[in-house]
């Protein structure tokens, strides 16, 4: 019998540490992790068709601004996926959490705050999960599925490369939130955001997306934490092809 082949070696900045996962569900396996093995664990799943990892985050503000951690980790993660793939590609965020690249659903994010956090209060551990399309194998044929797309079938990098680099600008932006506010992360995220609209038009302001209206008014999303899942990448058995 053939040996399995080990899991390939991933460089994380500290404070990461790495916990590969069996279990599919990346995101409920994080959430009840996440107070036992605490802030910068970051658990990977690589199982068929599905890529998703999960960062636990310890955060010293209370849920209403904690609660941007989920932006800056969008941020990251968009930016990583755009540093390794074909750079003619655009990779670009539907508010506030599916990833678009080139056009096709290519996965989106989760987040996870315990149970009874009001916005008041800071909260124990915060989880955010990326959960990507890795490949579209189980189809017939690519054009069953025309409105999303795969790491494989656009010839991403290593994961392994990815999932560094998406560390890599949580530590980034974590500093520039730090030493220079939220705007230098959002400015970035608002960069992301599809469709494209001239710089200005757009803004975060408080947990909402902002958008200016050419009649001068505005169009406010709704609360973060209630948009995010509701953009309709994912159902309940996963992401939706």
């Amino acid at each position: 019998m053939q040996a399995a082949k080990p899991a390939p070696k991933i460089h994380l900045p500290p404070p990461f540490t790495l916990k590969h996962s069996n279990d599919s569900d990346l995101f409920g396996h994080a959430m009840a992790q996440a107070a036992e093995d605490g802030a910068g664990t970051l658990y990977l799943h690589e199982g068929p068709g599905l890529c998703s990892f999960a960062l636990v985050l310890e955060p010293e503000e209370p849920l209403a601004t904690s609660q941007l951690a989920f932006l800056l980790c969008m941020t990251a993660l968009a930016d990583a996926l755009a540093a390794h793939c074909a750079p003619e590609r655009a990779v670009r965020v539907n508010w506030p959490d599916e990833i678009i690249y080139d056009k096709a659903r290519l996965g989106g994010a989760r987040f996870g705050v315990p149970a009874g956090t009001a916005e008041g209060d800071v909260p124990d551990w915060l989880v955010f999960c990326a959960e990507l399309i890795a490949d579209r194998d189980q189809l017939a044929a690519p054009g069953e599925a025309p409105n999303s797309t795969s790491l494989k079938e656009e010839e991403f990098d290593p994961t392994e490369d990815m999932i560094a680099t998406f560390a890599s600008y949580v530590m980034l932006y974590l500093d520039r939130w730090k030493h220079e506010g939220f705007d230098a992360v959002s400015n970035r995220f608002l960069m992301r955001i599809d469709p494209p609209l001239l710089r200005g038009v757009r803004r975060v302001e408080g947990n909402r997306l902002i958008e200016i209206t050419p009649s001068g008014g505005g169009k406010r999303s709704a609360p973060l934490l209630e948009a995010a899942g509701k953009t309709g990448w994912r159902n309940a058995t996963g992401i939706v092809l």
